[in-house]
């Protein structure tokens, strides 16, 4: 089932690329939603993951991650939204990520100038580059505010586990 999403996806993904790994194929969308900061002001944002140390405690061959980083096409946070399908190297895929990453130590961490260029070529996008006046930008702007929502604006191609069902 190709979608209009999954297609743009796909072309951006490989935009640029040649050979077969510039193939035309559609891509599936892994946006991050989450808040700079989480429960008692702990950022969401951390230079290693936890996972590893927990792997290296109890002698797992692979830390327990549930979505890597190289999969996720989207982050969406406060303070804005970074598309890491637009970016052309690790480097600015790691610099796009910080700069949403707002106050916390990663975000600070930001060159401030590669950030800049990401967000003149929309790879980073804050509410004003979207013509929306921060003071306006709520949940009632977004598309979708619930599971139901998104099946609904997916035309039923995204159908979430039963647990996620809330009607």
């Amino acid at each position: 089932h190709s979608s209009p999403a999954w297609l743009k996806a796909g072309a951006e993904a490989r935009s640029g690329i040649a050979g077969a790994r510039g193939t035309a194929r559609g891509q599936k969308l892994v946006v991050q939603m989450v808040e700079t900061f989480r429960e008692h002001m702990q950022p969401a944002f951390v230079e290693t993951l936890d996972a590893w140390q927990l792997a290296e405690q109890a002698q797992m061959p692979l830390p327990p991650i549930m979505i890597y980083g190289d999969d996720v096409t989207h982050v969406l946070t406060e303070e804005g939204i970074a598309n890491l399908l637009l970016c052309r190297s690790d480097e600015e895929r790691e610099q796009a990520i910080r700069g949403v990453s707002g106050y916390t130590a990663v975000g600070m961490a930001r060159d401030r100038r590669m950030v800049e260029n990401l967000r003149d070529r929309g790879v980073i996008r804050r509410a004003a580059d979207m013509g929306i006046d921060v003071r306006d930008a709520t949940r009632n702007l977004l598309a979708a505010r619930s599971m139901r929502d998104l099946v609904r604006a997916s035309g039923g191609l995204y159908q979430p586990p039963k647990k996620f069902r809330n009607w």
